[in-house]
């Protein structure tokens, strides 16, 4: 079998639980000239729940009872993991929302770094991360990791990869990195995963990438 093309996508898994995409992913062999990139979003989000709570005296005394609404938070914590396999020196892309609220914000960002013309006119965007590792000796890895928005205008469609927002790291095969989290990330990160948590009902939502080699 020759070698996939470096955008291409060999394989795709999605889970929800650690534990079950942990043993999954991890059944699949890495081939030759190939890094398999674990991605992980991780999330905790709040569930309401809406009760009557009905209080009376003590037993034998006479009076009413009150009834009170109650509400009740519960923490709910999530996360869904998926793969893929991208050649050594290709790319992959990790899909974070295919369609955002913050349609304004992206726009703005657009034109003050001149991606884009004045006239042009967002009307819907999606964002998404793109990933190009580089295998290194001593079965190191280098990621560089890019955040990218998708958008539809009056005018047509496109794409553009906001490269002054890029992370470049260097890690041993098998360790996890932490690229986006919304509390106390970059602006652009945190934009990004906002349009996540909202479709999601999730908060606190971090990105978790593990790369590794044959």
């Amino acid at each position: 079998m020759g070698k996939m093309p470096g955008w291409m996508t060999a394989w795709a898994l999605v889970a929800v639980g650690a534990g079950w995409a942990d043993a999954q992913t991890g059944l699949i062999p890495v081939p030759p000239g190939n890094v398999k990139v674990t991605v992980e979003f991780r999330q905790a989000g709040q569930s309401l729940q809406t009760g009557t709570l009905v209080q009376g005296g003590p037993r034998g005394a006479r009076g009413s009872a009150q009834v009170q609404p109650q509400e009740t938070q519960r923490i709910t914590r999530r996360n869904v993991g998926s793969f893929l396999l991208i050649q050594d020196g290709g790319e992959g892309s990790i899909t974070v929302a295919d369609q955002v609220a913050e349609v304004v914000w992206f726009q703005q960002y657009a034109l003050g770094r001149n991606y884009i013309a004045p006239g042009v006119v967002f009307r819907n965007v999606g964002t998404s991360f793109v990933v190009r590792p580089t295998i290194l000796p001593n079965r190191q890895v280098r990621l560089r990791i890019t955040p990218q928005l998708s958008y539809r205008s009056d005018t047509g469609t496109g794409a553009i990869e906001l490269v002054e927002a890029s992370t470049e790291v260097v890690v041993p095969s098998g360790q996890s990195i932490t690229i986006g989290g919304s509390e106390g990330s970059a602006e652009v990160v945190r934009q990004f995963l906002l349009g996540y948590e909202r479709a999601n009902r999730a908060s606190q939502v971090s990105i978790v990438l593990t790369a590794e080699t044959p």
